[in-house]
């Protein structure tokens, strides 16, 4: 399934990775670098 996540924050960030671990293609937008090179 493809998702868009808006927001790299802390329920973004948490739902990015639980979804990517069920092999999700998906693509997470936010304006923080740094919050993106996290994940």
């Amino acid at each position: 399934m493809k998702i868009i996540i808006l927001g790299a924050g802390q329920v973004g960030g948490t739902l990015a990775e639980h979804l990517a671990r069920e092999e999700n293609d998906i693509t997470v937008v936010d304006t923080d670098g740094e919050r993106l090179r996290e994940l």
